[in-house]
Formats: structure tokens, C-alpha cells, sequence
């Protein structure tokens, strides 16, 4: 693996995660995309995906879940 695309990848990690950070709960999830473009990134090229980028798809996940049924009638 070359290390400058392994910089990249955890460059690219930390600009989203910043970006994720910055955004208010509730909203955060309409980074998925980014997300699983990410980790697809790292799957591709044989790396294993970083825990906190797992996490971070997981709790993304649950709030995108969590979203659809805000606005349900109980």
C-alpha cells in the first residue's frame, strides 16, 4: 500500500468527520454518502476500514433510522 494514499484516506477521514461535527444533530446523517464513499475507498484498496470510521457510519446509520420515524403518527 502507498503510504501517500493512506495519508490521503485518513486526510480525507478527518475533513469529514470535522465536517460532521460541525453539523447540527438531527442533520448529521445526510453524510452518509461521504461516508460510504470513504470506507469504500479503503475496501477497495485492501486497507482495513478505521474503527472510529465504522463507528461513526453506525451511529449515522441509526440517526438516518431514527429520522423516519420522527414524524410518525404514534
Amino acid at each position: 500500500m502507498n503510504p501517500v494514499a493512506l495519508d490521503e484516506l485518513q486526510r480525507k477521514f478527518a475533513n469529514v468527520s470535522e465536517l460532521i461535527s460541525g453539523t447540527r444533530p438531527g442533520s448529521r446523517h445526510h453524510h452518509l454518502p461521504e461516508l460510504h464513499d470513504l470506507i469504500g475507498n479503503y475496501t477497495r484498496r485492501g486497507l482495513v476500514v478505521p474503527a472510529p470510521l465504522r463507528q461513526l457510519q453506525e451511529d449515522l446509520t441509526n440517526e438516518a433510522i431514527e429520522s423516519r420515524f420522527d414524524n410518525m403518527p404514534v
